[in-house]
């Protein structure tokens, strides 16, 4: 029998470090960001950076990788060797990717399981790396398609949103949308409920409570679980991630993982600069 050849594919909005996609040689599936001159793949023709700075100026949209764009990534993993494919997607209540990514995997040679991970940036990108680190301990397929999903369905994300003028532009919504017309300085925590749909998890007055409120969230996330990996991710707002990510590092000195990173610009998109996002994969 030959012998398992594993690949990590995730989409663009599944927001995994860019160091930790290039050692674990991910295969992506870029999104797609569209601005008045032009169709730019997320994270490939266009950086967070750029992003970013165009947004304070330009309006922008998004759509899902193209299928041609999905049956390229299987070509290629493929062409490199592998024999079976872990598929990363952001919620399927927020994107069409799963289902494209799940019915064009059913006409592909290679053994495909393809996650919905109920979940959005970094929530949804701990997927993919711990399907990663199984791999590479030598797990087989099945063995890490079922850890996944176990530790998925504990995973938690939440994301500080300075303004919702962008979710509500973007029609990602979800059951965010009674808080549209809030009082002035209301900081919304927006987290992805058991079916992979945005809602407020807390709503705050001013940015120095609202952090206060978020990592109280973290801290419930967290419990008493001694096997846990955190990442904080930020669109455009680095001080704050940083200051947000260090004292995280001193109240939980169990933290196996500790990950930073940007928010992508598919996902900023819909949720604007100043976003602060934080996951938390309890693997207990």
């Amino acid at each position: 029998m030959q012998p398992e050849k594993i690949a990590i594919l995730v989409d663009s909005c599944s927001d995994v470090p860019a160091d930790v996609l290039k050692a674990a040689d991910m295969a992506l599936m870029p999104m797609n960001v569209i601005f008045r001159d032009r169709v730019y793949e997320d994270r490939l023709t266009i950086t967070p950076a750029e992003f970013y700075r165009r947004q304070a100026t330009e309006p922008a949209t998004t759509a899902s990788p193209t299928g041609k764009m999905i049956v390229d990534a299987f070509d290629r993993i493929q062409a490199s060797g592998y024999t079976h494919v872990i598929a990363v997607c952001i919620s399927a209540a927020l994107s069409g990717t799963f289902q494209e990514t799940q019915l064009l995997a059913a006409d592909s040679p290679l053994t495909v399981h393809v996650i919905n991970t109920r979940s959005v940036g970094i929530g949804s990108g701990f997927a993919a790396i711990y399907a990663a680190q199984l791999r590479d301990a030598g797990h087989s397929f099945d063995q890490i398609v079922q850890e996944v999903e176990r530790v998925t369905a504990q995973t938690k994300v939440f994301f500080y949103v300075p303004s919702l003028k962008y979710l509500q532009a973007g029609g990602r919504i979800g059951k965010v949308a009674g808080m549209a017309g809030t009082l002035l300085n209301v900081k919304p925590i927006i987290s992805c409920d058991a079916e992979g749909v945005y809602y407020p998890i807390a709503k705050v007055r001013g940015e120095k409570r609202t952090i206060t409120k978020l990592l109280a969230l973290i801290d419930a996330a967290v419990g008493d679980a001694q096997h846990v990996n955190i990442a904080v991710c930020d669109g455009a707002n680095p001080e704050l991630r940083q200051d947000v990510l260090a004292r995280l590092q001193t109240k939980y000195p169990q933290v196996a993982h500790w990950y930073a990173g940007d928010v992508s610009p598919a996902l900023g998109v819909h949720t604007g600069p100043g976003l602060i996002g934080v996951g938390v994969q309890v693997l207990d």
